[in-house]
Parts: structure tokens; C-alpha cells; sequence
């Protein structure tokens, strides 16, 4: 228990939620922590929070640099791991870590240079839902048996709620994007681990906040990196040996829903015109057509990935604006829908 893990958050414009986040790590039951934040570029009151707090702890330590997004705020740290780190840990800056999080995670390292443990999502008025599967150490083949399981699972989208043994992460670094960064790095590190231990337990919330839309941020290169990530799922597949094809069909099929469905975010400022071209664009790509065949994950997706494969770009957009309305408007249903498994 005398293991120095180092916690790594990216900070842009957090006050509202930053202290909390920090102190549920600064709190944290096991002692010999380090946390690290990078200071992104923020125009509000972050970086007086991070002073304040590094003048109480000085186990704090922080970086001011300008904004590059979280992949570029997380590769800085990475760059400047504290001398003797043992292992590593992320964490968003909204995010809470449970008190004995830390400690619960290396109970599970011993012989295991990745340990998943579970979390849960804390919906606006408290309640939570939970993500997590039962407690097992998986070598290479046995990883290759449960990639589809733990990839449907949502356990493999994001890089924090996992503890990674140090020199596991040595020369890896995020790619410049600003969605699905999070699991191309996770499949660097899914090809050279030997061994994974997963825990039961949920010991991180993702927390989401009054307002927050559940259709994500419009970004341009979405499509771009769904391919990426689902080429490179391909290849994992092929290295493990791993079945359940029809489960990461699934999974590419939802990815790129997103994207259709981003087109109806508040933040998507494309003319009526350019979403046209964007929807043509994705249901002619030669990949959509061949993967969105024989996906797992119930009616809606049949359905769905039958209206990309007929490539009619007016019924599409019409779906998927629709799909974006339920979004808003049955916040628990599209949630259900989303993250099943």
C-alpha cells in the first residue's frame, strides 16, 4: 500500500466543479498519491481553485498551458509523471472518485498491470446507474474471450476507472482528436497488456449536471475517428482471437449514429444543405455498409442500420432528428438505449 499512484486530470473552465473532483482524490484513503492537473487554457476562476488547493496539499501540483484539448492537456502529463510513480489514473474534472477508490483498485493490481473497476453514471437528480461486470484476472486468450463482452459492457469507451501499472503507459500518448481519443489510447494499451484484473465494485461517478444534453458536442472529424477506432477493434479482434463479431458491429453501429444524431446538436451550427452531405457521405461509406449488417443490439439497431444501408439520405436525416428529439425529450429512455448491453 505504500505504491505512489499519480492522478491525472485536465482542467478547462471547471470552477463550478473542480474543487470537489480534486478533493475526492486529495481525500482518497490510500495516502501515497500524487495528482496532477493540467491547467488547459482556462479563462475563469480554475486557476486560483488549483493555487488554493496546492497551498493545503502540496501532493497537488499543477501546469498552466494553452488550451489543446484534453488529449493534448493528458500527453503533458504523461510527459511529467512525478519520479517513482507506480501506476497511473485519469479522472475528468467533474468527476468524483469514491474514498477508497484508489485503495480498492490496488487491492486488485497484484499480478495485473491493468485493473477495471466499475463505475456509475449520477443522472442530475442522483441516481445512478451502474456499470461493471464481476471480479476475474484475464490473460491474453482469456482477454481475447471477453474483448466483445467488455467492449458492449461500455467498460472500454474511456480511460479513467482503470489503474495502469507506469511503465505499461511508457510512450504511449492520446491522438489530437476530441472524441474517441480516449479509446484509441485504451487500445494501445489493450495490445501490449498481459494481464487484466477486473473488480466489481463501482468506485468512480461520472456525473452529469442539470441541463447537460446527453447528445454530444458536434465535431467534424467524429465520423473520421468512428472508422479509425473501428479499424483498429478489427485488428485487436484478429490478434486475440476474439469472437462476438456481431457485438462490435454493434458498436461501430452506435458510434456512428452519434454522428448523425451530433448533427442535431445545439452546437452543430451546418446549414441544412451540409448536413445533407454529411449524411451522404456516411451512409455511402463503404465500411457503414459492410458493418452495419448482422449487428447485435435489438430491433432499434436492425432498424436503424437498415435505413443507412438503403442510403436514402432524406429518410436518415429524418430518423436521426427524431432519434435527437427522443434524446431531449426521454432523457432516461435514450440513456437505456444507448449504454445497453
Amino acid at each position: 500500500m505504500d505504491k505512489l499512484v499519480t492522478v491525472i486530470v485536465p482542467a478547462w473552465n471547471a470552477e463550478k466543479y473542480l474543487e470537489a473532483s480534486l478533493r475526492s482524490v486529495l481525500n482518497q484513503s490510500h495516502r501515497a498519491l500524487r495528482l496532477l492537473v493540467i491547467d488547459d487554457g482556462s479563462s475563469d476562476s480554475t486557476p486560483e481553485i488549483l493555487a488554493r488547493l496546492r497551498a493545503e496539499d502540496p501532493r497537488l501540483s499543477y501546469r498552466s498551458v494553452p488550451n489543446g484539448g484534453p488529449a493534448a492537456a493528458r500527453n503533458r502529463a504523461l510527459a511529467a509523471l512525478p519520479e517513482g510513480t507506480d501506476y497511473v489514473m485519469f479522472l475528468d474534472a467533474d468527476d468524483l472518485l469514491l474514498p477508497d477508490a484508489i485503495e480498492y483498485a490496488l487491492s486488485g493490481a497484484e499480478g495485473a498491470e491493468l485493473v477495471l473497476f466499475g463505475y456509475s453514471i449520477q443522472r442530475p437528480d442522483g441516481s445512478l446507474r451502474d456499470y461493471c461486470e464481476p471480479e476475474q484476472l484475464l490473460d491474453r486468450p482469456a482477454l481475447g474471450q471477453a474483448l466483445a463482452r467488455l467492449y458492449k459492457a461500455n467498460l472500454l469507451n474511456q480511460v479513467w476507472a482503470k489503474l495502469y501499472a507506469a511503465p505499461l503507459l511508457e510512450g504511449l500518448r492520446f491522438p489530437d482528436y476530441r472524441w474517441g481519443e480516449d479509446r484509441l489510447f485504451l487500445f494501445d494499451v489493450l495490445e501490449r497488456v498481459r494481464r487484466i484484473k477486473l473488480l466489481p465494485e463501482c468506485k468512480h461517478r461520472y456525473v452529469m449536471h442539470e441541463g447537460e444534453s446527453l447528445i454530444t458536442r458536434y465535431y467534424d472529424k467524429k465520423f473520421d475517428v468512428c472508422c479509425e477506432i473501428d479499424g483498429r477493434i478489427e485488428a485487436l479482434c484478429q490478434a486475440l482471437s476474439a469472437p462476438g463479431d456481431a457485438d462490435f458491429r454493434y458498436m461501430f453501429a452506435k458510434s456512428v449514429f452519434s454522428c448523425l444524431t451530433n448533427l442535431y446538436s445545439r452546437s452543430c451550427k451546418l446549414t441544412r444543405a451540409e448536413k445533407r452531405e454529411v449524411a451522404r457521405r456516411i451512409a455511402n461509406d463503404q465500411r457503414v455498409q459492410r458493418r452495419c449488417r448482422n449487428a447485435s443490439g435489438g430491433l432499434p439497431t436492425r432498424l436503424l442500420c437498415a435505413v443507412l444501408r438503403s442510403r436514402q439520405v432524406g429518410l436518415t436525416l429524418l430518423c436521426f432528428r427524431l432519434v435527437a428529439w427522443a434524446g431531449e425529450r426521454f432523457p432516461r429512455l435514450f440513456m437505456k438505449l444507448k449504454h445497453r448491453k
